[in-house]
């Protein structure tokens, strides 16, 4: 008689501790390749989420995410999210990091009616994924613009174009090439995760650039950088956003020192970003900001909203939320209304390295 007491009150009080929380899903690159994103994403959403519990949650109950590892690959993210939608039975999740990952599995949340959101995929194809996709990062299409006006102003009419070879880097690439009123004396792709990139600096370092445009992440970035260094190739490099990240810095040595990227850009004047840079520190003393970490956070306390103003906890009431919380929502990273494509707007700005530090430029 005991065993069947204890056992009926320790359902009920699982079942009550179950109702008082609140599930969103978060597919994240845990370990693999770009493993380094993952887990500075993942360490700004939970200071994010401890956040919004301490003020209270989502209706009075605490907000939890589950989080799946994709393993830094399309195959796995796609796996994660459907463990997410068909076991775990979530209306939203917070889509991974690199736009070949996200996009893959976007059509997937599309058909099953739930919401996915990203933080840090930027292709513009995604704008097209469909009325349950949404992202508080900036399109490329304004980053490819920013790249190119960046070349043009710096006095560059020809410059040699190389991108990692994924719908990041190919989207992004496309774009620039398209607004760039220079030439482009040499292009090509580059493969993710490599250790040796000799053959093809040796390919740039034969057409002679004076500025090389490298679209690509921080672990090849570093790789490409250090290289060249050693093969006495020294172009002026520029760089996108992905790249932006004192990692970089750390795998390149001095080697990074002068190089100039663009990346949307937000003010850490205000009294957002310092709460954020010292409540991050203080959950994280041993940890850097990470990058994009803003964009994360950012995103978090924008779905708390919409889910504390939605009607219901289904992906179609959370959906209407989503669009009327995001009006006139200004986050760290700045404005996040959405537009019809899910989509929101962006100014870039222009970073390079000093010193061995990454400063404005």
């Amino acid at each position: 008689m005991k065993r069947i007491t204890c056992a009926l009150f320790c359902f009920f009080l699982a079942t009550a501790a179950y109702a008082e929380t609140v599930k969103i899903g978060a597919v994240q690159p845990l370990s693999g390749k770009i493993s380094v994103y993952g887990e500075g994403f993942q360490r700004a959403i939970n200071l994010a989420v401890e956040e919004v519990n301490a003020a209270g949650g989502i209706k009075g109950k605490n907000l939890e995410v589950v989080y799946e590892d994709n393993l830094s690959t399309a195959q796995g993210t796609v796996s994660a999210l459907q463990k997410l939608i068909s076991i775990e039975k979530l209306p939203v999740i917070i889509g991974p990091a690199a736009s070949s990952n996200f996009l893959a599995a976007c059509p997937i949340a599309q058909r099953e009616k739930t919401i996915f959101i990203g933080s840090e995929s930027a292709a513009s194809d995604i704008s097209q994924c469909g009325s349950y996709v949404f992202r508080v990062f900036p399109s490329d299409m304004l980053q490819g613009i920013g790249v190119a006006e960046l070349a043009e102003e710096l006095g560059y009419k020809e410059v040699a174009l190389t991108y990692i070879n994924n719908d990041w880097g190919v989207g992004l690439a496309e774009v620039f090439k398209q607004k760039f009123n220079g030439k482009i004396i040499e292009e090509f792709a580059h493969d993710e995760g490599k250790a040796d990139y000799r053959s093809e600096l040796m390919r740039l370092k034969r057409k002679k650039p004076v500025a090389v445009v490298n679209l690509t992440y921080i672990k090849e970035g570093g790789t490409l950088l250090k290289q060249a260094y050693e093969m006495k190739f020294t172009p002026k490099w520029l760089m996108g956003s992905a790249a932006k990240s004192p990692k970089l810095v750390e795998l390149a040595g001095k080697t990074a020192e002068g190089i100039i990227g663009t990346y949307p850009t937000f003010s850490k004047e205000g009294d957002r970003y310092e709460h954020y840079k010292t409540a991050f520190a203080a959950k994280y003393p041993e940890k850097k900001l990470p990058i994009f970490g803003e964009y994360n956070y950012d995103m978090v306390h924008l779905l708390a909203k919409a889910l504390n103003n939605a009607e219901a906890f289904n992906a179609d009431a959370i959906r209407a939320a989503l669009m009327e919380s995001s009006k006139g929502f200004v986050g760290i990273t700045g404005d996040k209304t959405f537009d019809e494509n899910g989509d929101v707007g962006a100014t870039y700005g222009r970073w390079t390295v000093k010193d061995g530090k990454i400063v404005e430029y």
